[in-house]
């Protein structure tokens, strides 16, 4: 896997950027930003696509949606 990446980037792109991102607006930037063929890893090395980050990070309570745009919650990991 040579284009791999922590979820970690994701959060710190949301966190640190002055958009706000719609879900398709991130999945845009990040395939700008990253790659199409990017691979994000968890913190138990579970790998996402572009199309499974805003789920997975909607999962764990670090961002929520007010419709389609996404509102960031918690910076990182409690671990």
């Amino acid at each position: 896997m040579d284009n791999l990446r922590h979820i970690h980037d994701v959060l710190e792109l949301l966190f640190t950027s002055d958009k706000k991102f719609t879900v398709a607006g991130l999945e845009a930037e990040l395939e700008t930003t990253f790659g199409v063929d990017v691979q994000f890893a968890n913190c138990a090395d579970h790998l996402f696509g572009i199309d499974e980050v805003v789920p997975f990070i909607l999962s764990k309570k670090k961002i929520r949606l007010e419709g389609d745009t996404i509102v960031p919650l918690v910076p990182g990991c409690s671990h």
